[in-house]
């Protein structure tokens, strides 16, 4: 496919098989000494701490020589829990790609909506033992690494390219986003740690223009490349496993190239901005409902010592 390459090969060697410069790279890298790709040479399955880092620093290093002057590599990772205690995964990540001359420029917490994340060890071990100096959580949360390459940025003039509507800046505007993750992956894909659609397609709307080249060196089932082709840019997937590869394959054929509704994020109309409105409404009112239900289990669980009537909310 001319919009899409796809590479059965090591990211820690993009520079010797990717000789054009790509404008975005994106991507959610490997975990550290918690998911097994069952692939060799992985990055992060029975590594140290420092290995893993080492490896990664690598990677970052050939990102940086491919990527054009003055463009963004965007990184999703979460903090690891370790028998050594919290790994902040973040603040070295942000101190090996410095040291591989990258711009630190911001992050964006990922905010995964209560109830839409499995229960963890920690939390559980709190609700059983809620004392103070016993206090652990469920992680809900990742965080979005937003670094730059030294030089020149080349910008197109406002004259050629359309704004962002009122509702895309606004939502946009936020160093927080609301996205809801896929705790399980598609009996197809097979993949131990997808993540959501939405991360790459704001990223990608953000970072580049159309046509342009997105880089994702670690391209598991191809969740990034899917959606730059349907957003009208061509991709880079490099991944190890030949099957996630042949997955990428099957994924790319059932989309189409620039097939996105481009007026979510151009278009000014007023319908567009009542739909959105309306959205919310209809959100706010699934959670009133969701809690109406929860209220009404909890006072017949408890009637015989409870006495409290039940007040009358929105239909």
């Amino acid at each position: 496919m001319k919009n899409i390459k796809i590479y059965n090969k090591d990211s820690k060697e993009i520079s010797k098989f990717v000789k054009d410069k790509v404008q975005f790279i994106v991507f959610s890298p490997p975990y550290w000494n918690l998911r097994n790709y069952k692939i060799d040479n992985q990055i992060g399955f029975k590594q140290t701490y420092d290995e893993y880092l080492n490896s990664m620093f690598s990677v970052f290093k050939e990102c940086y020589s491919v990527l054009d002057e003055g463009r963004f590599m965007a990184i999703n990772i979460g903090t690891v829990v370790s028998d050594e205690g919290m790994k902040f995964i973040c603040g070295d990540f942000i101190t090996i790609a410095k040291k591989a001359k990258f711009i630190f420029k911001k992050d964006i917490i990922w905010h995964k909506p209560k109830g839409t994340t499995k229960w963890q060890r920690g939390a559980t071990q709190f609700t059983q033992n809620p004392y103070p100096l016993k206090y652990n959580t469920n992680i809900n949360h990742e965080f979005i690494l937003i670094f730059q390459k030294e030089g020149k940025l080349k910008e197109k003039s406002n004259k050629k390219v359309r704004p962002f509507n009122k509702i895309f800046t606004r939502e946009m505007a936020y160093s927080v986003w609301d996205i809801i993750p896929i705790n399980s992956p598609k009996l197809d894909e097979k993949h131990v740690a997808p993540y959501p659609e939405e991360i790459p397609n704001r990223l990608i709307k953000l970072y580049t223009y159309p046509n342009e080249i997105v880089l994702d060196p670690f391209a598991g089932s191809g969740t990034t490349n899917k959606v730059a082709y349907e957003l009208g840019r061509k991709s880079i997937a490099v991944e190890l496993s030949k099957t996630y590869c042949d997955l990428i394959n099957k994924k790319i054929k059932n989309v189409k190239f620039n097939s996105y509704n481009s007026e979510e994020i151009y278009s000014e109309s007023l319908e567009l901005q009542l739909s959105k409105i309306d959205e919310k409404i209809n959100k706010a009112k699934k959670n009133v409902k969701k809690f109406e239900l929860s209220r009404k289990k909890f006072l017949e669980k408890n009637k015989k010592t409870i006495k409290i009537k039940q007040p009358e909310l929105f239909d």
